[in-house]
């Protein structure tokens, strides 16, 4: 952390390296398989809509999965390689730290439940709907705004609320 601003890394549990691993292995299973099959020309279409569905699967998960969590006296960035999400300083009401326990129960509406990190929007009875970037369900960070949740997991996370807070008081 400097003065100016702090940045983590998102680190990978086992959990999402598992489950990463094996869709990606079904995937590749998958294409090989479809490439080896016969297909009819009448069907042909087929083929190609399913390797691109899969391909935009791979893609999608990996240009949202989270790298990088940084806060400056401006603004919370979560780093991706599609672009990054970035929640200005003057939005957020409140961070904090929250446990796993928090989260139990949540239904995905729309993401990954741990292809590439757990990502997209959820939603419980504790927080409501909130939208999820964690590639891990410990060290989890919830931030407030006035419109919405957004739960992080990062390296470090009380260094990290207390960097936002400090700079919350300014």
């Amino acid at each position: 952390m400097e003065n100016r601003n702090i940045s983590l890394l998102f680190r990978w549990s086992g959990t999402v390296w598992v489950v990463t691993i094996v869709c990606l292995l079904i995937l590749v299973g998958v294409v090989f398989h479809l490439e080896s099959f016969r297909w009819p020309t009448e069907v042909l279409w087929l083929k190609y809509l399913l390797l691109l569905v899969f391909l935009a699967t791979v893609l999608g998960g990996l240009g949202y999965m989270p790298i990088r969590l940084k806060a400056d006296g401006e603004k919370v960035t979560v780093s991706r390689l599609f672009g990054a999400l970035e929640i200005p300083l003057s939005e957020v009401i409140s961070v904090g730290p929250i446990s796993k326990s928090d989260i139990d129960g949540s239904i995905r509406t729309f993401g990954s439940g741990g292809f590439f990190g757990y990502l997209g929007r959820f939603r419980n009875k504790t927080l409501g709907r909130y939208t999820m970037y964690a590639t891990e369900l410990k060290h989890l960070v919830l931030v407030r705004t006035r419109q919405k949740k957004y739960l992080f997991s990062c390296t470090r996370p009380e260094e990290f609320v207390a960097y936002v807070r400090a700079r919350l008081k300014q």
